[in-house]
């Protein structure tokens, strides 16, 4: 969304409730693919008693699993020590990190002990700032990267023609993965199903995608719902079963296609994060539960090539 640089809360405040609705629900799952909001995140990161002209030590963009936290940082950080371990990386693995956000996930494999450490790590992002304030923190951790191969792109999850012949999707391009993560993203790509066969077609034999990613429950899909048809939270064709997920990477050849409904552990710890944020966010959160209840099932997706 081009906005002009509003606030969700000031959203709410001048349009009417049906209006309101549509656009609050949507920042959540636009919001981290369009302008003007790429840094709202970073107040979500602030922890419980810090300064407000301090700037938070993390920037994690994703809901989060709530399991045994309810600290906004922890919870994301634990949805993305998940995703790793649903890939099966190993130490020296070249790993391709699809809608990095400002990079936290980047710094995570470059600086914790309980994480394999990569010989390469290739992040593609779509917004300008996302791309370069992570290639910004990525240099600051010269020493913390040693050993690993950094390459950054800005552009889209899935190669066109009109993107750069160096994206890392190209499909006539030379480059590989072992692993390839997509942090709760890729229901919004254009679409998932390429994004899945270019992703199947770069990863060597035996590596691993593993997405953090939205379906739905199928009978939800077999019923009229305003949800789905009016708010157009996500492309059309991205709106499949967990049966059809799993089906869909299948057929494209993925062998050991796992799926985990973590939906308990997402929705109802990030939504309780934000109530009390102020009105936006309140409005944001009832949708949001109403969407959930209309059968939108938070999932782990994996499989091997």
């Amino acid at each position: 969304m081009s906005d002009g640089g509003y606030s969700i809360i000031h959203w709410a405040l001048i349009v009417s409730a049906c209006v309101c609705t549509t656009l609050i629900i949507s920042v959540w799952f636009h919001m981290k693919s369009s302008d003007p909001y790429d840094l709202f995140h970073l107040d979500l990161n602030k922890l419980p008693g810090q300064e407000k002209t301090r700037p938070p030590k993390t920037e994690w963009l994703n809901m989060g699993f709530w399991k045994d936290t309810q600290v906004f940082p922890e919870a994301c950080e634990a949805l993305a020590r998940k995703l790793i371990t649903a890939a099966e990386i190993k130490d020296g693995a070249r790993i391709l990190d699809v809608g990095h956000g400002t990079g936290e996930s980047l710094i995570l494999f470059l600086t914790s002990p309980s994480i394999p450490r990569p010989r390469s790590l290739t992040g593609i992002t779509s917004l300008a700032l996302h791309h370069q304030r992570s290639a910004a923190r990525v240099q600051r951790l010269t020493r913390s990267s040693e050993g690993t191969a950094i390459f950054l792109y800005h552009g889209d999850a899935v190669y066109t023609s009109t993107e750069q012949q160096d994206h890392p999707l190209n499909f006539n391009g030379a480059s590989t993965f072992d692993a390839i993560l997509a942090l709760d993203c890729a229901y919004h790509f254009h679409s998932r199903g390429e994004f899945l066969r270019q992703s199947f077609h770069h990863l060597t034999p035996g590596g691993r995608i593993a997405l953090a990613d939205i379906c739905f429950d199928g009978e939800a899909l077999q019923r009229p719902s305003l949800m789905r048809s009016v708010l157009k939270l996500m492309p059309k064709e991205n709106m499949v079963s967990m049966e059809e997920y799993v089906a869909t990477m299948e057929r494209i050849g993925f062998t050991d296609v796992r799926l985990e409904n973590i939906s308990k552990y997402v929705f109802p710890g990030f939504t309780g994060f934000l109530r009390g944020r102020g009105i936006g966010w309140s409005i944001f959160c009832r949708v949001l539960d109403l969407y959930v209840a209309r059968g939108a099932r938070f999932v782990i997706v994996s499989g091997r090539r």
